[in-house]
């Protein structure tokens, strides 16, 4: 724990030069991003910091909305906050009203919700969605939170 928050070495080092790497990156492409699955190579190639030699094969720039960026371009960063604020309006508005009135879809609203701050978090220092376990883990909790709670029967 005590290296937890040392920046100047190991695997927070080369978090933090992906990150640098990935804003040059959108600096030299903000509108279109690389396309899909296109960080490596440009990372390998151009993008890579001097300092970060030591871990040319980042395969995407660990964190969400670079990550999207990159992929996607700016379009990807509309589509990620609006994706979020649909999922959280939703949540919060069946969170409200399930509370009261059934408990079942009410847990499962809660497992939901700290599902998508568990995805967020992590995607803010790994990957997030760009990879097929993770993309289903995602689209799946949009998912959930569409229950029409007028139609929710046992």
């Amino acid at each position: 724990f005590a290296r937890v928050l040392d920046f100047s070495s190991g695997t927070n080092f080369y978090r933090v030069r992906a990150w640098l790497s990935a804003v040059n990156i959108i600096h030299d492409h903000p509108v279109t991003g690389l396309g899909l699955d296109q960080f490596l190579y440009a990372f390998r190639g151009k993008y890579i910091l001097p300092d970060a030699w030591q871990e040319p094969n980042l395969s995407h720039p660990h964190n969400i909305l670079l990550d999207f960026w990159i992929r996607l371009g700016i379009s990807g960063v509309v589509l990620l906050i609006g994706l979020q604020a649909v999922f959280w309006q939703k949540a919060i508005h069946l969170y409200r009203y399930l509370r009261e009135r059934d408990t079942l879809y009410f847990a499962l609203i809660i497992g939901v919700v700290g599902s998508m701050i568990n995805l967020i978090g992590h995607g803010m220092i790994d990957n997030s969605v760009y990879v097929e376990d993770l993309a289903f883990v995602f689209v799946l909790l949009l998912a959930l939170v569409q229950i029409d709670k007028e139609r929710v029967i046992y």
